[in-house]
């Protein structure tokens, strides 16, 4: 069994980055004043030892994404992008996303390792986004299994269903 790492933040099923912007942006501050909470969050979240006088916004942004458990800004920023174009069914913006770069067609969409809403694929078989689905799967995505499981789990029959017909087998009860 592996370790469950936790971290200091709940990164949210859909992400809105301009909350998570504002979220920066209040933490540089209260860094800024000296609050203690907001530089012992610098500081544990941050790989360099940060004099809170001289933190700049990307040194609290890092520190907040690392708080939410993502490896740095620019990743929380597009797992924000991804999974809000998937909740508004934008196949253009996942396909320009994914095709800037593929490594996203197989990592978390919510770019947390141990996600359980996986790829963007099982991502959109979440949330019933079939367009998508398919898309992605022309564009090489693979999680195919992953995807029909959350599709069922979700209640989301016609896309099992399409999940199905692309190949992905009946999900048995063990």
């Amino acid at each position: 069994m592996s370790k469950r790492q936790f971290f200091d933040r709940h990164f949210p099923v859909r992400p809105n980055l301009e909350q998570l912007k504002n979220q920066a942006k209040d933490l540089l501050s209260a860094i800024r004043r000296g609050d203690p909470s907001a530089i012992a969050e610098l500081r544990k979240h941050h790989p360099k030892q940060i004099e809170p006088a001289g933190a700049k916004l990307a040194d609290a942004q890092l520190a907040l994404a690392r708080s939410y458990g993502l490896p740095s800004w620019p990743r929380l920023a597009v797992a924000c992008r991804m999974t809000d174009a998937i909740w508004r069914g934008d196949a253009e913006a996942v396909r320009n996303l994914a095709l800037r770069d593929p490594r996203l067609l197989h990592e978390a969409a919510r770019g947390l390792p141990d996600s359980n809403w996986g790829p963007p694929m099982s991502y959109a078989a979440n949330v019933g986004q079939d367009a998508i689905i398919e898309m992605l799967r022309d564009l090489g995505a693979t999680d195919l299994q992953h995807a029909f499981d959350r599709a069922c789990l979700q209640g989301r029959i016609e896309t099992a269903r399409r999940l199905h017909a692309m190949g992905a087998r009946q999900w048995q009860d063990v």
